[in-house]
């Protein structure tokens, strides 16, 4: 990928549930990235696989590099069949005073989550930046899709300020702002997670591309439903 010693980010991945990358601010193709995802989003705050991700993804060089070495994590350390092609690449857009995004937790369905900030405010004067809240390792890995699914529902009580707050005093979590630029890869199904609001004073807006690998749920599962759901 955009980093060398990929094993080693990788090996941190695995004993603490989530790993920060090398800083892409710098980066030559953050700019249009950022402004070719704005025109295909147009309004709407979530673009599935858009054009502008699929270039990502090249610049990057994720498929050739991290893709397979996450896949044979998948089949080695989790005993799981994966197909490369199994990736959701969605360009998440939050402009100021959405305060509609904030605190929606929840553990994504597939096994391994990357964010990558594209554009983050400075939001240093700001209490509610778009910050993402995580919780490692919250819970053990799925054994089956009905336990995926109560546990799931299980954190559903969690998804308020309050709720996080009191996850906290269970949980370790982490906040990150992404000010820094680097991209902050986690086991996606075992890390419950979500974000804060952008406040409207912020002024600028928040985007992020986040690349999910690998489903191991059934087709009927609930990250598949879910997904077609917002799809129409």
């Amino acid at each position: 990928m955009y980093c060398k010693n990929l094993d080693k980010f990788l090996d941190e991945l695995l004993v603490a549930g989530s790993v920060k990358l090398p800083s892409v601010k710098k980066a030559s193709w953050r700019a249009t990235t950022y402004n070719d995802c704005l025109f295909e989003l147009g309004d709407r705050s979530y673009g599935e696989n858009l054009a502008a991700n699929m270039t990502f993804l090249k610049h990057t060089e994720i498929l050739t590099d991290l893709l397979p070495k996450l896949s044979n994590i998948a089949k080695k350390k989790f005993n799981i069949k994966v197909l490369e092609s199994n990736i959701y690449n969605v360009c998440r857009l939050v402009r100021p005073g959405d305060i509609s995004e904030g605190y929606r937790g929840h553990f994504d369905s597939h096994l391994f989550t990357l964010v990558t900030p594209i554009n983050i405010p400075d939001f240093k004067n700001v209490r509610n930046g778009g910050q993402l809240h995580y919780f490692p390792m919250a819970r053990s890995q799925p054994k089956n899709e009905l336990q995926n699914i109560i546990g799931k529902a299980l954190y559903k009580r969690h998804n308020s300020e309050i709720g996080f707050e009191r996850l906290a005093e269970r949980k370790t979590r982490l906040i990150d702002s992404f000010q820094d630029y680097r991209p902050l890869l986690f086991l996606g199904n075992t890390t419950f997670h979500g974000n804060a609001p952008v406040q409207a004073d912020s002024k600028e807006n928040r985007m992020t591309i986040l690349t999910h690998f690998f489903d191991p749920s059934p087709k009927y599962g609930a990250g598949a439903i879910m997904r077609k759901l917002r799809r129409r």
